[in-house]
C-alpha cells in the first residue's frame, strides 16, 4: 500500500508540473528572447517563418496590392509611415529589420509585383494604425457573472481578406525573463491585434471610425498596435496597461477590449480626443443602454456619454443590442467558457451577425489560467457549418511573479502527501504510542 501511495504522490507531483502541446489549431513560433537582442529575436523568427512559407514575400505583396494602391501607398510613405517609425520602441525597429532580412527583399518599393521591400513591409506593420483598421466585436464576463469567478472574455476579429493572409495566420509566443507574451496574429506581423501574457493581460484592438479621412498628422504619431505589444512585454493589469495609451496621439480611432485575472475594460480612444476606460458601470448613451453587471461588451463604435457619437451603422447597433439580450449572466446563472464560446458564434441575423462572413478569427480566453479557445477561418475564406473553437495548448511558463506562489503551493500539497505517506506507514507504531499515552 505505501508503495501505491508514494507512485500516487510522485504521479500528482508530475501532472502538477506537466506542460502538453496539443495539436496546433494555427502554427506556433517559439521564440526564447531571454537574453537575447531584438535583431537576434527577429532573426530567429525571420528564419522560421521562412522555412514554414518559402514564398511569404509574395504572399503578403498580393494581400496589399488588394487593399493599397500604388499612389495611396507613394502618399503614405513619407507622410505617415516615415513620421510613425521613429515613435516606435527601437527595439520593435529592429526585430521588423531582422525579419525582413531574413527573406528575399526587393529594393524597389512597388506593390503587387510579387516582391516585398523593406517600406513595404513597414507598409503592413502600420496598416492598422494608417487607414485599415480591422473590425469585430467582443464580449467578457466576470465576478458573479462568471463561473469562474474570474473573467471570460471573447473577440472576433472581422477583417476583408484574401486566401494569401489568410494562409499567414500565425501565433507567436515570445519567452522574455520576467513573463511570455502570445501574439495571436500573422506571421511576421510584429504588433498586437490580440494577445495576451503569462500574467493573464489580454489586450485586443478595434477599429472605431469617426467618418475622418486619416489626415496627415500634424506631428508624429504612435503606432497602437507596438503599443499593446509594449503593454504585454510591461504590465500584467489594466490600469497600467491603458497608462501606455493616455496622452498619445494615434491616427487611428480604436477601442481597446482589456481583461485581467479579476475584471474586463474597453478604452474607449477617439482620434485627437482623451482616452477613457469603460466599465460595466459606466454611463452611456442613451440608445446603447447596457445595464448588465459584471459583463461587458464592445463593437466598433463608442459607447461612453462623453465620446464623440459614431455608432450610425446598423451592424454596430444591433450587435451591441444583440450583446445586451445574451448577456443574462448573474450569481444564480453564471457563464461557462462554453457559453461565452456560443455569443461569439452568434449567428442570428445572417446579414448582422456577432459572427459573420468577415470574421476570420474567434477566441475566448480565460486570464485566470491563461487557457486560448481558438477558430480561424479556413482558406477559403468560407466558415464550416459547425465552427468549432479549439483549446490550444501553449507551453508557458508562469512569469516570475507567479513562480514564487505555485513554488509554494507545490511544496506544501508535496509535504502533505509525505507526511500521510509517514502516518500510512507509521500506523501501528503510533497506535500503540497512543495506547501506551493513555494508559499512563
Amino acid at each position: 500500500m505505501r508503495k501505491i501511495l508514494q507512485i500516487i504522490a510522485c504521479f500528482i507531483i508530475f501532472a502538477l508540473t506537466l506542460s502538453v502541446n496539443a495539436s496546433e489549431t494555427v502554427p506556433i513560433f517559439y521564440i526564447d528572447a531571454k537574453d537575447k537582442t531584438a535583431t537576434e529575436i527577429g532573426t530567429t523568427l525571420g528564419k522560421a517563418i521562412k522555412k514554414k512559407w518559402p514564398t511569404i514575400e509574395k504572399k503578403y505583396d498580393t494581400y496589399l496590392a488588394q487593399v493599397v494602391e500604388q499612389k495611396q501607398f507613394n502618399e503614405w510613405l513619407p507622410k505617415k509611415i516615415r513620421l510613425i517609425i521613429p515613435n516606435i520602441d527601437p527595439a520593435y525597429q529592429d526585430e521588423v529589420r531582422a525579419i525582413i532580412s531574413t527573406w528575399n527583399i526587393s529594393h524597389h518599393d512597388q506593390i503587387g509585383d510579387g516582391y516585398l521591400s523593406l517600406n513595404e513591409f513597414w507598409l503592413l506593420q502600420l496598416i492598422i494604425d494608417i487607414g485599415n483598421g480591422p473590425n469585430g466585436s467582443g464580449f467578457g464576463v466576470f465576478g458573479t457573472a462568471s463561473v469562474l469567478g474570474s473573467p471570460i472574455v471573447g473577440r472576433n476579429l472581422d477583417w476583408l481578406t484574401i486566401e494569401e493572409l489568410r494562409s499567414l495566420q500565425a501565433i507567436t509566443v515570445y519567452e522574455y525573463e520576467q513573463r511570455t507574451v502570445v501574439n495571436i496574429g500573422f506571421a511576421g506581423y510584429v504588433g498586437v491585434i490580440s494577445g495576451f501574457n503569462s500574467d493573464g493581460l489580454f489586450v485586443a484592438y478595434f477599429n472605431s471610425p469617426q467618418g475622418i479621412l486619416y489626415p496627415p498628422p500634424p506631428r508624429a504619431e504612435h503606432a497602437v498596435v507596438f503599443d499593446l505589444r509594449k503593454a504585454l512585454e510591461t504590465t500584467t493589469k489594466i490600469s497600467p496597461a491603458a497608462r501606455i495609451f493616455y496622452n498619445k496621439h494615434y491616427d487611428s480611432s480604436h477601442n481597446i477590449l482589456f481583461a485581467d485575472k479579476k475584471t474586463v475594460k474597453v478604452l474607449e480612444q477617439p482620434l485627437g480626443l482623451n482616452a477613457y476606460l469603460r466599465t460595466d458601470k459606466s454611463p452611456v448613451r442613451i440608445e446603447m443602454l447596457w445595464n448588465r453587471i459584471h459583463q461587458i461588451a464592445v463593437v466598433d463604435c463608442f459607447v461612453l456619454r462623453g465620446s464623440p457619437t459614431n455608432c450610425i451603422h446598423s451592424i454596430d447597433r444591433y450587435q451591441w443590442h444583440r450583446f445586451q439580450k445574451l448577456a443574462q449572466f448573474n450569481s444564480g446563472q453564471s457563464a461557462y467558457v462554453n457559453d461565452v464560446i456560443n455569443i461569439m458564434f452568434d449567428t442570428l441575423n445572417p446579414y448582422q451577425e456577432i459572427f459573420n462572413k468577415n470574421t476570420v478569427q474567434s477566441m475566448v480566453f480565460t486570464p485566470k489560467d491563461q487557457k486560448l479557445y481558438l477558430y480561424t477561418v479556413p482558406l477559403s475564406g468560407i466558415h464550416d457549418a459547425m465552427p468549432l473553437m479549439k483549446e490550444v495548448s501553449l507551453m508557458i511558463p508562469v512569469s516570475k511573479n507567479q513562480t514564487s506562489y505555485f513554488s509554494k503551493i507545490l511544496f506544501i500539497i508535496g509535504f502533505l502527501i509525505l507526511i500521510g505517506i509517514w502516518i500510512y506507514g507509521n500506523y501501528s507504531f503510533l497506535i500503540n504510542k497512543i495506547k501506551n499515552f493513555k494508559e499512563s
